[in-house]
């Protein structure tokens, strides 16, 4: 077991088993980080990648809340802008995704470019689960960049998204990686 402290009684611990995970966050190009609230998936994550990532490596953070669908997509799209100012610009143009939109919605979401290894963490993702389609998510987990990896951080995910995640090789973090057990104590 590894505390970290981050500020006088800020002392984070996590598991061997949960360690073990992040570990492989480096070389994961998506990472699913799904645990009920108050599991502490925001606060080890980002340790992780605070901890972890070298100096100057691009961190992209959007934290999706309840809010208007429109408002959140936007601000999302002006994350994504962070990344691939044309992606993220054609995404704003398009708008919010709907029955005729989705396709090139997905197209772009998949040819998403960087110029330098890139992280985009979606916190919060649950919120954005509700007002998209699931081919929006799974357009996003399959991006063509390889210098990009999506973090994605959420509360339990519904069997259609679980769908989209299964059999994919995508990094998954779940509640028993994320819980601590009497022996971690």
């Amino acid at each position: 077991m590894t505390s970290r402290k981050t500020g006088i009684s800020d002392i984070h611990y996590y598991s061997e088993r949960l360690k073990y995970k992040l570990n492989n966050l480096l070389s994961s190009r998506t990472v699913i980080v799904e645990a009920p609230s108050g599991y502490g998936k925001t606060t080890a994550v980002r340790d992780y990648l605070d901890n972890n990532l070298p100096q100057g490596t691009s961190v992209y953070w959007f934290t999706a809340v309840a809010e208007a669908p429109e408002s959140s997509y936007r601000r999302l799209c002006l994350e994504i802008e962070k990344i691939d100012a044309h992606a993220g610009d054609a995404l704003l143009q398009i708008g919010l995704p709907n029955a005729f939109t989705i396709g090139e919605t997905c197209e772009t979401l998949r040819n998403i470019n960087c110029h330098s290894e890139a992280w985009l963490v979606i916190d919060n993702f649950h919120y954005l689960n509700e007002i998209l389609p699931p081919p929006f998510l799974s357009a996003l987990l399959e991006h063509v960049c390889t210098g990009l990896h999506i973090v994605i951080i959420t509360q339990v995910l519904g069997r259609d998204i679980h769908s989209v995640i299964a059999g994919r090789g995508y990094l998954h973090i779940t509640t028993s990686d994320m819980r601590l057990d009497a022996a971690d104590v």
